[in-house]
């Protein structure tokens, strides 16, 4: 039975290399999850977000039916409760992909619970589910220790996340916007296809091989913006990756991401400390997550519009203008693209 992949975390490592291990845990259904599908057979998967179904779809093609439980702009996959109906989709997948880190917890209990936890594919390598602030910092160092010296030979992962921090108690989960990142997810995910479906092989190989194309010219685009000498104030993590690796640095205290991320209030001195940032023009750039909203990053939008400081909205799903995850993360890198040349003229 091919074994559930699960990808390195990203934003603790500082790299992209496809570290794969095994979930463990029994399946309860008749035909053992993640097995090799019947020929000619219709493979069901199910994605948390529409992120990895859109991935997924234009991988697998019409050899699968690709279910997210998530794709709506106006929910936040951190705070979704699960579905009766998702809880029978899950059931029924053969798939099930996950992002990890605490992200989508809501997926893999419902894995769990179906006795499917073989079947789960994860980025985030590593138990999915929120911790404290505290225990993500000791989790982190522990895990960064243990392992970051087995990756030190990786080029193409050092040279991906070249000019990352990844220090302090904040570990970024949303590695979508790392476009290094996800042109290796889809590399490995077609390989993880064509071992359950070894008649498709081919097709996944090519689908994947222009995919991760299309994705690398979108990565070499963004890093060529070179913002250098500019700073950006986060609402929420989403676009952290992509803007330092467009070479804006994050004026944003981890201590505040931390707290966002966790589900907890903000201090006081921390939001002032932002708000004030924001107002007094400290930053060129707010990046603002609509689908995580809350009074207190409402008000730090406002004072930075009130302060003519450029405001950017960052998604975790994939908007309905846009038709697929290269479209999108195309559309937030002319957007950026545009500020920082407003910032030049």
């Amino acid at each position: 039975m091919p074994a559930p992949r699960l990808l390195p975390p990203v934003a603790l490592l500082g790299a992209t290399a496809l570290l794969l291990s095994a979930c463990t845990g029994p399946a309860d259904s008749t035909e053992e999850a993640g097995a090799p599908a019947a020929e000619g057979e219709q493979i069901s998967v199910v994605t948390s977000t529409d992120v990895y179904s859109d991935l997924a779809e234009q991988i697998l093609g019409d050899t699968a039916e690709v279910t997210p439980l998530v794709d709506n702009a106006a929910a936040d996959p951190h705070s979704y409760e699960a579905t009766p109906q998702d809880r029978l989709t899950v059931n029924g997948a053969d798939v099930i992909v996950a992002n990890g880190g605490g992200y989508d917890p809501f997926i893999t209990r419902l894995a769990a619970t179906s006795g499917k936890e073989d079947a789960v594919y994860q980025l985030i390598e590593g138990e999915n589910a929120h911790a404290h602030a505290e225990e993500s910092e000791e989790a982190g160092e522990e895990h960064s220790e243990d392992e970051h010296e087995d990756h030190a030979d990786e080029d193409h992962a050092e040279d991906a996340h070249e000019g990352h921090d990844h220090s302090g108690d904040f570990v970024n989960e949303h590695i979508w916007y790392d476009l290094a990142a996800m042109s290796d997810f889809v590399e490995d995910f077609s390989e993880h296809m064509a071992e359950i479906s070894p008649e498709n092989a081919e097709l996944y190989q090519d689908n994947a091989a222009a995919l991760a194309e299309e994705i690398d010219a979108l990565d070499e685009r963004n890093r060529a913006i070179e913002a250098e000498g500019m700073s950006f104030l986060a609402t929420e993590a989403v676009s952290q990756f992509l803007l330092t690796d467009a070479g804006f640095e994050d004026a944003t205290d981890q201590q505040f991401l931390a707290a966002v991320e966790h589900g907890d209030d903000v201090s006081a001195r921390l939001y002032q400390q932002a708000l004030n940032a924001a107002a007094d023009q400290e930053i060129d750039l707010l990046s603002y997550n609509p689908q995580t909203e809350t009074n207190q990053s409402a008000q730090i939008r406002e004072a930075a519009e009130g302060a003519d400081v450029a405001v950017l909205d960052f998604n975790e799903t994939i908007p309905e203008e846009h038709d697929s995850f290269q479209e999108w993360m195309e559309a937030n890198i002319v957007a950026v693209e545009a500020i920082v040349g407003e910032s030049r003229d």
